[in-house]
Order: C-alpha cells, then sequence, then structure tokens
C-alpha cells in the first residue's frame, strides 16, 4: 500500500513539476525561461577556447571610452557577443585593465578598421563612417570563426580590415533619429545599390524611422546593418500587405506552363529545359489538397510542389516529387542565384498596428525571394501590443527559395488574438515571426526569441508551408510547425516550447539532442489529418509534458474526413535515446480513433499506421515504460528494441 500512495505522490509531484525542474546540470529552467531570450544549450561552438598570449579570454575585460555614445558600448557587446559564439565564454564588462580589449574613441575617417594585440592586450579602432562593431564582425567572421580548435591572439598580430564599395543611408538624407520617418531615404539607397552593385551600410548608431507609406525596399546587394536600430510603425499603414524590405532575385520568375505536362511523383526530369538552376513551382488546381478540418476548416488548396531542377530539366533527388500530375495547370521557373547575399545585423522594433482582431494578415517585414541567402544576427522585437491587433504573416518569411540561412538571429513571439473562424466559432489566430512557403534547404541556425517559449500567451514563433528540407539546429523557439506539408524536417540541439513540434507531411523527420517542453513530444496535426508518410527517428532527447498527458506523439484522426490524401503515422519508427520527465507507463501515440476500438470497425478514409517500431535506451523518472498505444485496435506492432 505504501509503495502505491507513494507512486501516486512522486507521480503527482512529476506533473506539476515537469516544466520547471532542473533540465541541465547548470540550469534552473524556470528562472531561465523567464528571462526570455533563452539559448539552447546543446549550440556546438567552433572553438574550444580563445586565448590572450595563452591566457584564457575568460580573465579578460573589455574597455571603452568614457563616453554615452552607443557606439563604444554597442562595440563591447558586439565583442562579447562573438568571442561567445566562438567558445562559450563572455567577456566581462569591467576588471583589470591589464588584461583588456580596449576600444578606442581615437576613430579614423579611412573607412578602416584594426586590431592590434600588444603587451598582452587587444586594442581596437574604428572608422567614423563604418564604426567599430562591424569591423568586429567581420573579423569574427574572417578570422574567429574559421579558426579550428583553438585561437590565441599573439602579441604582434594585427588584423586590418578596410571597408570599401558600400552606400550609407545618410547619403540618401536618412536623418536616424528615430523621429523623422526615413523610408524614403532607405528605398533610394537601395535602388542606387542594385544599380551600382553597392553594398549598403547603415551608420551604427542611428536609429532609422520607417512610417506606413506603401512602398517597399528592394535588396539585391549585401547590406550590413550592423548595431543600427530600426522602428517599423504599423499604427498606420497604408497597405498591410507591401513588405518593408524585399530580397529579391536578379532574374525574374518564368512561366513554363506550356512546355511542363503531366508528371508522376517518380519523375526525373520535368520535360523542358531551362535557362539555369531553378526552383519550379507545379500546380494542379483540379486537385484539391489539405482540406481541413476543425474551427478554421476549409475547401482545401491546390495541389501544389516545388522542386530543384537544373538547366537540362533534371529533378534534384533531394526535392521529389510528393505528388502524381495528371495535369499541370500552372509551372513557374524561379531562377537561384548562385552567389550568396548576405544581409547581417539590424536591431529592429515593430510598433504593434492595434488594429481589430480579424483574419486581416499584416507582412510589414523582410521577404527572401531570392536563393542563396543568408540572415545573420537580426533582432526583432514588438512593443504596443494591446487589447486587439491584427495577425502577422512573418517578419522574415521565406518564398519561392532555395538554400536560405538564418543564423544567430533573435525573434518574438506575438501575443494571441481571438476572432471567429469559419465553422462560425471562436479561434485564436495564427501570428508568426518566421514563416516559410513553398522553399527548399531552409536553416534556421542557433536562433532564439526574446519571450518565454513556455508562456502559452503567445503564439508559436514559426509556421510553414510546402517545404522541403527544412532545418533548425540549435534553436530555442517555441514551436516547429509544418501547416500544410514538409518534406523531410530536422530539429536538432534545439530546445521546443509550450507548441512543441507540430508536424505534417512525408519523409524522414529527425529529432535529435532536442528538448520539448509541451503536452506532446510531437503533434502530428489533427487538423490535416495528423499523417507522416514516411520515418520518424528520435536520438538523443528529453521530453518535459506540461500536463497529465502520457502520450509521446499526439495524433487524432477520425477516419471520416477526406483531407485530400490517404493519412499515414510513421512508416517506420526508431527511439534511441529518449528521456520522459512523468512516472508510469508512457504511450508512444494517443488513441488516435477512439471510435476504431475493434477490428470489424469500417473506417471510411482509414489511417495507415506504422509497420515497424523500435526503441533502444528509453527511461522515464519511475515505474516507467513504453508502449505503442492504449488503442490496440488500431495498432498491429509491437515494440523491438
Amino acid at each position: 500500500m505504501f509503495s502505491k500512495i507513494l507512486a501516486i505522490i512522486m507521480s503527482a509531484f512529476s506533473f506539476i513539476s515537469a516544466p520547471f525542474s532542473m533540465l541541465f546540470s547548470e540550469v534552473e529552467l524556470k528562472s531561465e525561461l523567464a528571462k526570455g531570450s533563452y539559448e539552447s544549450p546543446y549550440i556546438v561552438r567552433p572553438l574550444d577556447s580563445v586565448t590572450v598570449n595563452g591566457v584564457s579570454v575568460e580573465e579578460y575585460c573589455v574597455v571603452i571610452p568614457d563616453s554615452e555614445s552607443t557606439l563604444y558600448s554597442d562595440a563591447a557587446q558586439t565583442l562579447s557577443d562573438e568571442i561567445y559564439k566562438a567558445c562559450g565564454i563572455r567577456i566581462k564588462a569591467d576588471g583589470n585593465a591589464d588584461k583588456a580589449f580596449v576600444i578606442s574613441k581615437d576613430l579614423s575617417n579611412n573607412d578602416s578598421f584594426s586590431l592590434k594585440v600588444d603587451g598582452g592586450n587587444v586594442y581596437i579602432t574604428g572608422s567614423s563612417t563604418v564604426g567599430i562593431s562591424r569591423g568586429i564582425a567581420a573579423f569574427a567572421d574572417e578570422v574567429l570563426l574559421v579558426a579550428q580548435n583553438s585561437y590565441n591572439f599573439a602579441d604582434g598580430y594585427e588584423y586590418t580590415k578596410v571597408f570599401t564599395n558600400f552606400v550609407t543611408y545618410e547619403a540618401f538624407g536618412a536623418v536616424g533619429d528615430g523621429k523623422a520617418d526615413d523610408f524614403e531615404a532607405i528605398l533610394k539607397t537601395h535602388e542606387y545599390a542594385n544599380e551600382n552593385g553597392l553594398s549598403v551600410f547603415a551608420n551604427e548608431t542611428a536609429t532609422y524611422y520607417i512610417g506606413g507609406a506603401n512602398k517597399t525596399a528592394i535588396i539585391k546587394t549585401d547590406v550590413s546593418w550592423s548595431t543600427a536600430r530600426f522602428i517599423i510603425d504599423d499604427t498606420q499603414v497604408e497597405n498591410r500587405s507591401a513588405w518593408v524590405f524585399n530580397i529579391a532575385p536578379s532574374k525574374a520568375a518564368v512561366s513554363i506552363t506550356d512546355k511542363v505536362s503531366a508528371l508522376k511523383s517518380n519523375a526525373v526530369n520535368i520535360g523542358t529545359t531551362l535557362d539555369g538552376t531553378s526552383l519550379v513551382v507545379l500546380t494542379d488546381s483540379n486537385v484539391k489538397r489539405y482540406i481541413r478540418k476543425g474551427a478554421n476548416q476549409n475547401s482545401g488548396s491546390n495541389q501544389s510542389d516545388v522542386i530543384l531542377v537544373d538547366k537540362d530539366g533534371n529533378i534534384s533527388p533531394e526535392t521529389p516529387l510528393i505528388w502524381d500530375f495528371n495535369a499541370v495547370t500552372s509551372a513557374t521557373a524561379y531562377p537561384v542565384d548562385t552567389q550568396t547575399l548576405t544581409v547581417k545585423g539590424g536591431r529592429f522594433t515593430t510598433v504593434a498596428n492595434n488594429a481589430p482582431s480579424e483574419y486581416t494578415y499584416y507582412a510589414r517585414g523582410i521577404v527572401i525571394k531570392r536563393s542563396n541567402t543568408v540572415i545573420d544576427g537580426l533582432y526583432h522585437d514588438i512593443v504596443n501590443e494591446g487589447k486587439t491587433g491584427s495577425p502577422y504573416s512573418a517578419f522574415v518569411s521565406l518564398s519561392c527559395c532555395a538554400n536560405v540561412m538564418v543564423k544567430n538571429c533573435t525573434f518574438t513571439g506575438h501575443k494571441k488574438y481571438s476572432t471567429i473562424g469559419s465553422a462560425g466559432t471562436s479561434v485564436t489566430m495564427g501570428t508568426y515571426d518566421i514563416g516559410a512557403a513553398t522553399s527548399v534547404n531552409a536553416k534556421f541556425i542557433n536562433c532564439k526569441q526574446t519571450n518565454d517559449i513556455t508562456d502559452g500567451d503567445y503564439w508559436g514563433i514559426a509556421g510553414t508551408n510546402y517545404c522541403k528540407n527544412l532545418v533548425y539546429d540549435g534553436c530555442a523557439f517555441s514551436r516547429f510547425d509544418a501547416h500544410q506539408g514538409v518534406l523531410n524536417a530536422t530539429v536538432i540541439n534545439s530546445v521546443l516550447g509550450h507548441h512543441g513540434i507540430k508536424l505534417i507531411g512525408s519523409g524522414t523527420a529527425l529529432i535529435e539532442n532536442t528538448t520539448v517542453l509541451s503536452d506532446s513530444f510531437i503533434d502530428l496535426r489533427s487538423d490535416y489529418g495528423s499523417t507522416w508518410n514516411g520515418e520518424l527517428v528520435i536520438r538523443n532527447c528529453k521530453f518535459y509534458p506540461t500536463g497529465v498527458a502520457s502520450h509521446i506523439i499526439k495524433a487524432e484522426n477520425t477516419e471520416n474526413h477526406n483531407f485530400g490524401y490517404t493519412c499515414y503515422l510513421p512508416e517506420k519508427i526508431e527511439i534511441d535515446g529518449l528521456f520522459v520527465h512523468r512516472i508510469g507507463i508512457n504511450y508512444l501515440f494517443t488513441k488516435v480513433n477512439p471510435k476504431h476500438n475493434s477490428e470489424s470497425y469500417s473506417a471510411e478514409y482509414p489511417v495507415v499506421t506504422p509497420n515497424e517500431i523500435t526503441v533502444n535506451d528509453f527511461s522515464c523518472l519511475f515505474f516507467g515504460d513504453i508502449k505503442v498505444s492504449q488503442n490496440k485496435a488500431m495498432f498491429d506492432v509491437e515494440i523491438s528494441e
């Protein structure tokens, strides 16, 4: 009797404490998450150590001039961030000046940056035009982050960077005081840069105000926003669908509808040549897929697919067709730029719209339509969220592009607002800071968000549609979410919060070195049939349930709704290392369809269940085990080790 009582007490305690227990030996999860800007502890650093003449930078401080200018304080922060990014050690803000990184106020006027090591100290100076943080970031990219094992600042070493071929916003009239509207100057600067092949530099101490004009700045060259601030005011917007910035390809999209006919999912060539490697988007408007069920029900979307195709029409094996196309009613080729365009830095603040809470989505951020683009070190915050608000499509959105990397960025989850959905009931509107649609090979590396990833008052940070080979690596976000399908999803070295991992799609879903704090480890979205046509691999992961549910994978399908496709649960599941922070029996799946409780049950649209499940190294708090599901009638498969 005593053992049973003890088990009940321990079980109740685990439910209460699960999301706020000791996650890692050095981190108290509750206090860390409450601070916001929580970083994944799984991030892999490129260096083991950084030293000055063999002395660890742990013993060093940073010294800046006695000045109120943010130029120097920002430079100190940039230096600290870059060294931390390299080896996980932060330089102290103050300390013994005999061991110091000294940032000088003696600025030159020749657009150069200098870093010198002398007498055990590191001396840093910059230019009045290009600033100091920009040079520190350049040194990190070119020297520090490409070193191997360790990096040593040795006496006599000197790094010099001369910046050329750039234009500034101030050259076209930007004021940068946070009050005057600088949008027109920003537009003209990028127009000039695009025409002349120049990079665009923001003033590191400026605050650029962007009002609600119905305009978009087109970016076709490298941009260095560095530590400059941007205020995007959405309270008086002329066109809520107008993006503030559009990172555009060098060549326009081309319709190839008349050149492409029926294609099978195993096709290796589209049957026509192209001018060069392109992202091809195919549509068959005769077929409806993703016929949504629930409060946001709809009649489905036209069958679409996105593939990478070379100039000879060959389909990349990494982006195979998902569907058979008995007809192609639309085919568009988006040429892939071969050179990488980089947009670096920038501290953005959105003044929220406060519009009526209706499905009137705002863009008002940065849309990336160019392949081979890198967004590095961007920071986005939100202020002025009131009692009402229209949702946001995203602040950074990927659209019809390939090979885009978003790294070292910080985003913000949006406040939740409710409205009446298509089924006539109240729904919480999805509003995002990150979006991706019809994109392939997109990677989010070492990114995080400003608010607590377990705070359910804020909507999930990201949403995607029609993507292939989507990767989170080293991210701390409130969720990973594939809405209308993803082919191949990878979540590694990450921590996911209250919305966990939401999946719909096919291929391989790999979850590795990742912690989830949600009601389920994986949620196969029921509004799209809880389907994953492929394999699921879970390795070395931790699951901290936030409720009393005992399942690891949430899947619900009444088997009486046509979603526009056959619904599958993962055909093959491999678990090799999973800890669940709870007591007692754990079920891999929910009941899926509780009415399907006997072999005689006849489903109108049956779900295809797994045929192989392998579990190794599974553990929980006490008395734990793992079973397939409480609904034995649906699952004709046993767990093997």
